[in-house]
Formats: structure tokens, sequence, C-alpha cells
């Protein structure tokens, strides 16, 4: 009777459990990795990229991997929540958005600001997350999905959809988290910078060419409005304001002729913001240090440095005129001053800009040193 009693007991708790009658089964359901939006005609395009998960277990597993299947659904709408439920009409399974590893902007999606209505429906809806890379292109978004790694690897481990991994390696445009682009949206004295990506021929598999995806510059955007493009050799000085860059290349010459190239690493800078009769003035200061896996000329340590410190200030002098001259804020001038004095940014802001001149960057002060030529020695002095 006891036995029976506690039987009865465990068979009663069991009915408080939590079931899973809910479950899908994986291979019943659609997963969408990468998001496109683009604007044609009065219309919002999607493009959903569905990838397959059969590589990723066989890799794990140490399986012959196949060539991954990629495929594009597409859908438009007069706003983009209703381009997604267009999509629904024509899914063969179950749609879920909560594996979304990147959204991606066309240009045109940029000038019409779509952008709003995105932010919109993904903070609304439960499924998208906030971890999602975020990229702008100038390409048809489909020929930025079908573009692959090599060695049959999953697109997962893509540039598109993993970009950190090229980043360490070599820092030229960061990319950006959606929580980042969120968190600048609406911030009235920042210009955000969006990575563009590109569709390059440059590498072939089997003597056939394998598109592969290049990021080839920055779009620029204030006030939920979009300023416009600026290609990567002419930004080049971006990477010395981001103290996020980790490693990166500096050619340096000497009498015009290549003399070494450097890593740089362990980017500090600083804007200064002074107010000169009534204007806004700025001081950047950097300091950087690195090693020579390349000389080309026989220079001492010193020179070298000198010359990295000629190059580096070159770079962005060159990156914050090239802004001006298309009237974008490319080092975030006004947030420094905002950030310093905000009683005095509001006096001289107009519409979130201030009235920037080429002799506004008054001052670039940079500190480089050489603490490695590698197996091969430089000389000091």
């Amino acid at each position: 009777m006891k036995v029976f009693r506690s039987l009865l007991a465990v068979l009663m708790l069991s009915t408080l459990l939590t079931g899973c009658w809910g479950l899908r089964e994986i291979e019943h359901m659609i997963y969408i990795n990468s998001v496109g939006v683009d604007y044609k005609d009065g219309k919002v395009i999607l493009y959903a990229q569905l990838v397959s998960f059969i590589n990723i277990a066989k890799k794990e597993a140490g399986a012959q991997a196949e060539r991954e299947v990629i495929s594009i659904a597409k859908a438009e709408g007069e706003t983009f929540d209703q381009a997604g439920f267009n999509l629904y009409a024509t899914a063969q399974q179950q749609i879920a958005w909560s594996h979304v590893k990147t959204l991606l902007f066309s240009e045109a999606a940029l000038n019409e600001k779509v952008i709003s209505q995105v932010l919109d429906v993904w903070d609304r809806y439960y499924e998208f997350r906030y971890t999602n890379w975020v990229f702008a292109t100038k390409d048809p978004i489909e020929s930025i999905f079908y573009a692959t790694p090599v060695q049959n690897i999953s697109v997962i481990y893509s540039r598109l959809n993993a970009p950190n991994e090229v980043y360490s390696q070599s820092s030229d445009i960061e990319p950006i988290y959606l929580f980042d682009f969120i968190r600048t949206w609406n911030e009235k004295s920042q210009t955000m910078k969006l990575p563009f990506l590109k569709v390059t021929s440059n590498w072939t598999e089997n003597k056939k060419v394998s598109p592969k995806l290049e990021v080839n510059g920055v779009g620029f955007l204030h006030n939920s409005s979009y300023k416009g493009f600026m290609p990567k050799d002419k930004i080049r000085g971006l990477r010395w304001i981001n103290t996020n860059t980790k490693r990166t290349s500096l050619p340096v010459k000497a009498d015009n002729a290549p003399a070494a190239v450097i890593v740089m690493e362990d980017v500090k800078s600083s804007i200064i913001p002074t107010i000169k009769e009534g204007k806004a003035v700025f001081r950047i200061k950097v300091s950087t240090q690195g090693n020579i896996p390349q000389l080309t000329q026989n220079l001492t340590q010193k020179k070298l440095e000198q010359l990295a410190v000629e190059e580096i200030k070159k770079e962005i002098k060159e990156a914050y005129l090239e802004g001006l001259a298309k009237g974008i804020d490319v080092f975030n001038l006004s947030e420094a001053l905002f950030r310093s004095n905000p009683r005095q940014w509001h006096n001289l802001e107009q519409n979130g800009e201030l009235d920037l001149e080429p002799g506004s960057l008054e001052e670039i002060e940079v500190n480089a040193q050489i603490f490695s030529g590698g197996i091969s020695k430089i000389k000091r002095d």
C-alpha cells in the first residue's frame, strides 16, 4: 500500500512538469541566416538567405563536407513588415527568425530611410536579436548572399556572418553590431559608420572564379539620414582614431621608394576640443607601436618611426579633408565636443553638426614606436 501511494504521488506530480508538446523538428523549419533590405519603385524588398546545417554537423563529426546549398527568398511590400508577411505566402515550412546573424542594407534602402522601419520591427518582434552584424552594399544583395568562403566552409563562418575573425588579423574598417548601431542611431551629436561590402573576383577554386566578400568602404549616417559613402582608400586615417584597432599594416616610403611594412598594434587615441574665437578647434593625439615584418631599405629604427609618424598624420589629415568635402564629420568631432563641453556644443551646433573647416583640425600629434624587427635586427640609431 505504501508503494502504491508513492507511485500515485509521483504520477500526480508529473502532471505539473513542463512538456515538449510544441517542439518542432529542425527539418520542419526554415532558418533564416541573413536578412537583406532593398528599396525600389516605392517598395521595400526583403531578401532572406537560408543555409543548411549539414556541413556544420559534418565538420564537427569529421565527415567529408558537401557543397553548401544556399537558398534566397525574396518578397516585397509597402513596408518592411508587410514584405515579411508576403514572404510567408511562398514559404513551404514555418520560418524561424531567431538565428539571423546579419542585416544587410542596400544603398537605396539607406537613402529612403527604410532603416527606421526595420529597427521598429526588430524591436517589437520577439524572435529578433540585437547581436546581429550590420552591413550595407552597393552591389545586388543576392550577389552578396551567394558569395561563399573557400574549401566548402559554411557561410556562417564567412566575412558576412563572422567578420571579427578577419578584423582581428587586419583591422581596417571595424564591423558593427546591431546594438551599437541602435545606440548611435538617434544620437544627435554622433555620425555613425556603417561598413560596406562588395563582391570581388580575386579568388579561384578548381580554376573557376570564386566570388568573395570584401569591405570596400564606409557609409556615414547622421540624425537618421544617410550622408554618403567613402571608399576604403580615402579613409585610411579612421583606423588610428579607432581604439579597437587590433592589427593593421602601415607601408612607409623613403625617397619615393618602399622602405618597410610596419604592423601597428595597441592603438590609443584621444580628441581634445577647445574653443577659440567662438569656434571649436580640435587636437588629435595618437599613440601606437609596431613590428617590422619587411624592411626594404636599410634604415634606422629612429628613421622608421619618423616615417611612420608622418604617414599616420597624412592619413588622418586626408580622411578629415575628404569627409569635409562631402559634409561628413568622419572622426565624430561634434561628439567629442558634446562629451567635453555640452553647453558650448549646444551654442555652436546646427542640427547636431558643427561648422567644421580645414583649420578646425588644429593639430595631429602622433607617437609611433617600433618594438621589434623580428629575428633580423634593426639599427637603433
